[in-house]
């Protein structure tokens, strides 16, 4: 018996060539998960958006968006009120598709449905996409659930179950040549083991509702890091923040600073009504947020935690969010403080958040420094007082990466954990991308990027005789696939004020920019919108056409 054994091994390999002649292909590459987790799309009577930064390359190859979701069974609007959006670095134009179309509309429960990449008008699969993004827009309120969303080619792919997301890509500016996904190659050939999707040259969208959440092994990209951002735009702003047709509003954070009446005022504060009176002119501008800037700690002349519950209550009531934008009084060496690099500033931000839950709610965002360079990094940028907080550009952005993880941590301890937008540091150009240095392009690290999601700006090009849109149009370039917020920008360099917000404004109205903080609004200097006496200045009106009527620009 034993002189035929050696035929065994031939006869396997005859029934594995014939199984493959059969089967198709027995290498698959696996579908592309494009989110790093679930989405949560939550409002009443206005718009909610999210962004991901995904893989330059990521539409090469693939010809199918696989999305499971949840309507929770609000029926969507159509056209671009329920729009699923792939955003390409080139031609600033939305390529996009109503996912109304597609699925049981009006559904509760999960679903799964395949969206062929054709029918997104204008989309070119051989050119490289910046982010994936969802807009949702109804005068009901909705709470939309986006589970996975999912790239791949059914003549080539499998796709596996699993519950592990996507990773992002490290390497922001275009590769010279296309990163390939991930290759498996199987080890066995067992048709039951892993469900394909069977191949079809013109895919019609297909509904498998309800099903299981689908979702692949992570992809092998190149350099691909292992952070966890924090989301790019922030949500659930409530009902009267912004005008119900949110069409009409340029940005999706739309803020006001109230810096000189927060941070400038602990020692001289304002009383309740004046308080009142501010915080309506800012909800009648067409802000969904305000952002306050005290010190974490009291100085010695006043209470700023008094002060901060004071304003944080004013804006609840006009159902409005806060940007936390807090600073420590040794960081910079402020109110009589001494300028401290030896200090525990990541202690400080945590406390303050752990006993001060009162202050937040979800949907904020928290800068825990609000412009970090401030503090002097050597070598880089100016250390006041001979004292610089950070010792090299390295030491700089491992503490924002770790200033975001102790945040995070201390949200948890209070109930907010993945519940506030964190991170939204306001860089100048020349920390962001090396503005005004043709030999210097920034001292961002990509992981830094990455975790945070965005790039936030303060940034006054008209003080060095430059403008936004050219300014911008740098930024863009050097990270052309991050969205932007404007984290401070005002008219402080006087002269024509109207002339100013309208071009500084409407450069910053693409698709790349999707916030924007006017700082500030009053009262005092040449930018403020309004006077001490609550009296409308004349820039006032430009800024609210841009926050409510941008359809009049």
């Amino acid at each position: 018996m034993h002189k035929y054994t050696f035929l065994l091994p031939v006869f396997f390999v005859i029934l594995f060539l014939l199984f493959v002649s059969l089967s198709g292909n027995s290498y698959a590459i696996l579908g592309s998960e494009l989110l790093t987790k679930p989405w949560i799309l939550k409002a009443n009577n206005l718009s909610q958006e999210r962004y991901q930064l995904i893989d330059p390359n990521a539409l090469i190859g693939k010809k199918i968006l696989r999305l499971t979701y949840n309507l929770n069974g609000i029926c969507l609007l159509s056209g671009d009120a329920s729009a699923l959006i792939f955003d390409q670095p080139f031609g600033r134009t939305w390529r996009y598709v109503s996912l109304s179309k597609y699925g049981k509309n009006c559904l509760s429960g999960e679903q799964t449905v395949d969206i062929p990449l054709s029918n997104f008008s204008g989309l070119d699969l051989e050119k490289q996409v910046g982010t994936f993004h969802i807009r949702i827009w109804h005068y009901k309120p909705y709470n939309v659930e986006i589970k996975s969303a999912i790239l791949y080619n059914p003549e080539t792919d499998i796709i596996r179950e699993t519950s592990s997301f996507g990773q992002l890509m490290n390497n922001f500016l275009p590769p010279a040549t296309p990163i390939p996904s991930a290759i498996l190659i199987l080890p066995t050939v067992t048709p039951t083991a892993i469900p394909t999707v069977p191949p079809s040259l013109t895919p019609a969208p297909i509904v498998i509702s309800p099903s299981s959440t689908v979702i692949p092994s992570k992809t092998s990209i190149v350099k691909t890091p292992t952070p966890t951002p924090t989301q790019v735009v922030p949500t659930d702003i409530p009902p009267t923040a912004i005008p119900a047709d949110t069409s009409k509003a340029s940005w999706s954070i739309q803020s006001v600073s109230s810096m000189k009446e927060t941070k400038d005022r602990i020692c001289n504060i304002r009383d309740d009504g004046f308080i009142t009176n501010w915080i309506n002119t800012a909800a009648e501008l067409g802000s969904n947020y305000v952002s306050i800037e005290t010190p974490y700690e009291n100085p010695g002349c006043g209470n700023s935690l008094a002060y901060t519950e004071k304003w944080v209550r004013e804006i609840r009531g006009r159902q409005l969010k806060v940007w936390h934008r807090h600073m420590p009084l040794a960081f910079e060496g402020i109110y009589d403080t001494a300028k401290n690099s030896q200090k525990d500033y990541l202690n400080v931000i945590f406390n303050y958040i752990k006993n001060n839950p009162q202050f937040f709610a979800e949907g904020d965002i928290f800068s825990p420094i609000p412009e970090p360079q401030n503090g002097g990094i050597r070598g880089v940028t100016y250390c006041s007082q001979g004292i610089c907080q950070f010792q090299s550009a390295a030491h700089f952005n491992h503490w924002l990466r770790d200033a975001m993880d102790i945040a995070e941590s201390a949200f948890k301890i209070i109930g907010l954990g993945n519940k506030i937008k964190i991170g939204y540091f306001g860089f100048d150009g020349f920390v962001a991308w090396g503005d005004n240095n043709p030999d210097w392009n920034g001292i961002l690290e990509d992981e830094t990027v990455l975790k945070m999601g965005n790039i936030t700006i303060d940034h006054y090009p008209e003080i060095v005789g430059d403008n936004m849109e050219n300014d911008l149009n740098e930024l863009e370039a050097r990270y052309p696939n991050i969205p932007i917020i404007i984290g401070e920008w005002g008219t402080i360099t006087g002269g024509d004020t109207e002339t100013q917000v309208k071009s500084s404004m409407l450069a910053a109205k693409r698709l790349s920019v999707v916030g924007f903080n006017y700082w500030h609004m009053g009262a005092g200097g040449n930018e403020a919108l309004i006077t001490e006496k609550m009296v409308k200045n004349k820039q006032f009106d430009d800024v609210e056409r841009f926050y409510k009527h941008s359809d009049r620009l």
